[in-house]
């Protein structure tokens, strides 16, 4: 009898730590996609907004170049801020967030 009790009195403790556990999780998990996702963004949007605000506000109107030129200029700008978005991301990567340590649990 005295098995039986000690394993009902473990098990509701048993449940609140692993919903706890599956929080956190959860939290980790949502955090990270947060992060793959804006990067994502980035990735996707900021050559595109480079490569339009260059030719369209910069280039065109401060510089007297070609239209061949300032198509190139743009697609050189748009080519270097993907490279500037993509090294965030490997940095972020491979270095981590602040507060993301690797827990170990057993």
């Amino acid at each position: 009898m005295s098995n039986k009790n000690k394993k009902s009195g473990g098990a509701g403790n048993g449940a609140a730590q692993k919903q706890t556990r599956q929080q956190s999780h959860d939290s980790q998990d949502y955090s990270s996609f947060k992060t793959v996702l804006f990067y994502c963004m980035l990735i996707v949007f900021l050559p595109v907004v480079t490569f339009f605000v260059l030719k369209g506000f910069v280039l065109d109107q401060f510089f007297s170049l070609t239209e061949v030129k300032v198509n190139i200029a743009s697609a050189v700008g748009a080519v270097v801020s993907l490279h500037i978005a993509l090294g965030l991301y490997i940095y972020r990567a491979y270095f981590g967030a602040p507060g993301s340590k690797v827990v170990k649990e057993d």
